[in-house]
């Protein structure tokens, strides 16, 4: 299957590394991501995370029965990346989680708040613990940089490196194919100045997404890569919508999953995904605009080595590899 590439994002210089669909290797190029940060950093605010905090003895407990990622392993120094699930095992809300003191906080799609928060009540009575709405409390900032990291991940790891400075909690989300950090502060400390604001958009190159309030109850944690990024434990026990997830891990057909595609202009993002012979083979997740070109995370429904072609709004895009491989299709 051959594939066409476009320079829009990606600046190709003469090497190369590999990453993969199923058995079908693609080859990209990432020494550099794109020329426009290159030297630079990238620092903006995020204002459509918002913030639940938990607090009591019981909160661990609580969540460790709510949550995709183990929260055994949240600690201090290392943070999670995970998903409450409906008992169908529907993502209600995909999240960051970092411990901050005796607290814990979940960060999350702003408008998803208080909807997590309501649907975790119905389970906290039976615990020694206070959940809060915490969206006028923090700030939530990204910071990029390009990384030199030339070797594809095989799969993220479920644990997240935390530091902590000048009541700045820092989180690294992700260090290929570029550096991101997620830094976390109270409304009183102004030290963190934006800069290069409208580049964060290339973070999502790394393809580990927070749905909106839109896409709740709507996918399920594979259908985002979820079970390669390091936001599902098969080892932890039960929790709210483990049984279909883990079902569809070891016994499903399903073949949803997240890709990655850009294309120069604007198209019709509300518009499915075709290929050449007029089939729907998935819809548009999420598109950010960068310097005039689209990068977009696209949940398909075939394996990718089903078409030479995809098509959106009449156009033929163009197939990204992921940043971490995907086992084969099962």
């Amino acid at each position: 299957m051959k594939k066409q590439k476009q320079s829009l994002l990606i600046d190709y210089p003469d090497s190369t590394v590999a990453t993969f669909y199923g058995n079908d290797f693609m080859t990209l190029p990432y020494d550099t991501i794109t020329s426009s940060l290159q030297g630079k950093t990238a620092i903006a605010r995020l204002h459509d995370i918002g913030v639940l905090r938990i607090t009591g003895v019981d909160a661990k407990k609580l969540l460790q029965g709510q949550i995709t990622c183990d929260i055994n392993k949240l600690s201090s120094s290392d943070g999670l990346y995970g998903a409450i699930c409906s008992i169908k095992g529907r993502i209600i809300t995909s999240f960051y989680i970092v411990q901050k003191d005796d607290d814990i906080l979940i960060l999350m799609d702003r408008d998803l708040v208080e909807t997590t928060l309501l649907h975790l009540k119905k389970y906290a009575v039976f615990f020694k613990t206070e959940l809060i709405n915490d969206n006028d409390a923090f700030h939530v900032y990204a910071r990029a940089t390009l990384n030199n990291m030339e070797v594809v991940p095989e799969k993220l790891s479920e644990t997240l490196p935390i530091t902590h400075k000048n009541n700045i909690v820092s989180m690294t989300l992700n260090h290929y194919p570029i550096d991101t950090q997620w830094l976390i502060t109270d409304l009183e400390n102004t030290s963190i100045k934006e800069e290069n604001k409208e580049l964060i958009a290339l973070s999502a190159l790394a393809v580990r997404p927070i749905i909106t309030q839109a896409q709740s109850e709507t996918v399920l944690p594979q259908w985002l890569n979820m079970q390669r990024t390091g936001g599902i434990s098969f080892t932890k026990g039960c929790y709210t919508g483990q049984e279909i997830v883990a079902r569809m891990q070891y016994r499903g057909k399903s073949k949803k999953q997240l890709a990655l595609f850009q294309w120069e202009g604007n198209l019709d993002t509300t518009k499915e995904l075709m290929d050449d012979q007029g089939k729907n083979i998935g819809h548009v997740f999420s598109v950010e605009n960068i310097q005039g070109g689209q990068l977009a995370q696209i949940i398909l429904n075939i394996d990718p080595n089903e078409t030479e072609h995809f098509l959106l709004d009449g156009k033929d895009i163009s197939m990204l590899p992921l940043p971490y491989s995907l086992e084969a299709t099962k």
